[in-house]
């Protein structure tokens, strides 16, 4: 093949994939791999191989291709040699792998690229190596850890003017504050996020994938708030902005949150549905960490509607596939999705001692809301008045805790006055 051929396919694949056409543009890279040899010592022919590995491996993952993406990343280090391509891949690749779960491997990896960065004077490089540390670290329950890097990255992509890293860093941020109960900060840094997409257009796949994870968050800031028709509103609006691209492994998660939601709004059925069809497509494109956060919707779901048989199964596999991962996050949910089959089942002090172990691993991993949701739960099986007493001002003191540092009064307002915050406060009280 000639320079001009391969410049030539460059440019189509690139147009295509401009236009959302992934799949062609996928097939386009994969022509010019085939054709253009591994060994070739003309340097044009060596970039464009190297080009089209990393585009090829970034429209796979778009795509939901996973284990695909990840071989063409691991190709792209092969070929890339001793050079800035080589920090480049291997934090490609170390993305890939969190995605996978396979969490301690993506952290050595990451790790690898920043020593190598740092040694080759890379700031991209090391903006990206961090990031994907702090990825890592937030998916592990690590999450202040996490914030530290995630921060660290976001500064070195705004002094490098990288807007579309910025926007996953953004994104990144959110969902540790999230975690931590910070729903004020995680919104400010989604509209942070979106404020960049909107800037940017959604061309390129990182960019559309961050416009749409933060439609996802954004909902899921408004469900920690118990607005769930604003949360409906934003998941809805993620799948509008998917609607047409084909890209179907993405609309797992906001299926998931749609599940959620409907379910609070009294639609239970249809949101049951929702969260199978979220479960199966995590399963059909390997997106294990929303696959766990699906099974544990599921698992309460199905409880809620009298079925704790199959609640149960679901809390099981829940604790399997954590475990598998090696992801603590997880442990605490295991546990109050299995406390609550036993409170259901009238057996109130296996229920309490499951309890009282979830109390331990959200504390340990910043589970705030879950916490005062478990002193709530405790409180309804206490032996004694006393205990209840106990129970609902822990809870009510936890609220508060989240609560405090909002320093928006509006999102404040919203969270407290939420009915069934305001009836754990009420309860605190008498």
């Amino acid at each position: 093949m000639s320079q001009l051929d391969v410049t030539q396919q460059l440019q189509q694949a690139a147009a295509a994939a401009d236009k959302q056409n992934y799949a062609q543009a996928t097939q386009i890279y994969t022509e010019l791999l085939a054709a253009v040899s591994p060994n070739s010592e003309e340097p044009l022919l060596r970039d464009a191989r190297l080009t089209a590995l990393r585009e090829r491996g970034r429209l796979l993952n778009a795509l939901g291709e996973r284990q695909a993406a990840l071989a063409a990343f691991e190709q792209y280090y092969l070929e890339a040699g001793a050079s800035d391509k080589s920090v480049d891949a291997l934090t490609l690749i170390g993305n890939q792998q969190a995605y996978l779960g396979m969490h301690q491997e993506a952290l050595q990896t990451q790790e690898e690229a920043l020593h190598m960065a740092e040694a080759l004077n890379d700031a991209y490089g090391r903006a990206q190596a961090i990031g994907g540390m702090g990825l890592v670290q937030s998916r592990l329950g690590r999450t202040e850890e996490a914030l530290v890097n995630l921060h660290k990255s976001l500064a070195l992509f705004e002094q490098i003017d990288d807007k579309v890293e910025q926007t996953r860093g953004w994104n990144r941020v959110a969902v540790a504050h999230l975690h931590l109960g910070q729903v004020d900060k995680a919104i400010a840094a989604l509209e942070s996020c979106l404020r960049i997409t909107r800037e940017l257009g959604l061309q390129d796949p990182t960019v559309l994938t961050s416009a749409v994870n933060a439609f996802n968050n954004l909902g899921e800031c408004y469900q920690q708030l118990y607005d769930m028709d604003q949360a409906l509103s934003y998941h809805f609006e993620a799948l509008g902005t998917l609607a047409g691209r084909g890209l179907t492994s993405m609309e797992a998660d906001t299926r998931r949150n749609i599940g959620i939601e409907l379910r609070h709004v009294g639609r239970k059925q249809e949101g049951i549905a929702y969260l199978y069809d979220a479960l199966k497509m995590t399963e059909e494109t390997l997106q294990p960490d929303i696959k766990l956060q699906a099974l544990y919707s599921l698992s309460l779901a199905e409880m809620d509607r009298g079925e704790l048989e199959r609640g149960l199964a679901h809390a099981q596999r829940l604790q399997e596939e954590a475990e598998a991962q090696g992801v603590k996050g997880y442990r605490a949910e295991t546990l109050h999705a299995t406390g609550l089959y036993h409170k259901l089942k009238g057996e109130t002090a296996v229920a309490e001692q499951l309890w009282q172990q979830a109390l331990f691993q959200a504390h340990e991993t910043g589970r705030r809301y879950l916490l005062w949701q478990l002193h709530a739960a405790l409180a309804e099986i206490a032996a004694s008045p006393s205990l209840v007493d106990v129970h609902y001002r822990i809870a009510a003191e936890v609220i508060q805790q989240i609560a405090d540092p909002m320093a928006d009064e509006a999102i404040k307002e919203k969270f407290l006055q939420a009915p069934i915050i305001a009836n754990i406060l009420a309860k605190a009280v008498n």
